[in-house]
């Protein structure tokens, strides 16, 4: 499981993490992870309409809002992605919500083996 809080937002705070990829071997890696997840794998602190959901949370939606938005705009909004089992993460990709000029510019990324106890792996813009 992935655990993205937001730090800090322009306007409102639109995330997405999607296009995570699960590699066996240290092939390369072309096969999106987050593309094949359903809706319900996707949770978040917030959202603000039924079109802003987190299920909403993928590169290149066009659908609903074009991404997901928290009903508040603080650092304490964030983004849970299920994936089921134990994954190798080899890139996370965001961008600003579709036909909108509305974009995350900082967030933490966490991860967790039990939903729980959840460790930092990432801040972007490292600082």
């Amino acid at each position: 499981t992935i655990h993205v809080f937001s730090k800090s937002c322009s306007a409102l705070l639109f995330l997405y993490v999607s296009d995570v990829c699960f590699c066996v071997s240290v092939e390369s890696c072309d096969s999106p992870l987050v593309s094949a997840l359903p809706q319900s794998a996707f949770t978040s602190s917030s959202e603000l309409s039924s079109s802003h959901g987190p299920g909403f949370a993928k590169l290149n939606r066009r659908d609903g809002a074009g991404g997901w938005s928290p009903l508040d705009s603080n650092k304490y909004q964030w983004l849970e992605i299920k994936l089921e089992q134990r994954t190798e993460i080899t890139a996370i990709a965001t961008q600003g919500r579709y036909g909108s000029s509305d974009w995350l510019t900082r967030y933490l990324l966490m991860f967790s083996d039990t939903g729980h106890n959840w460790r930092p792996l990432y801040i972007f813009p490292v600082l």
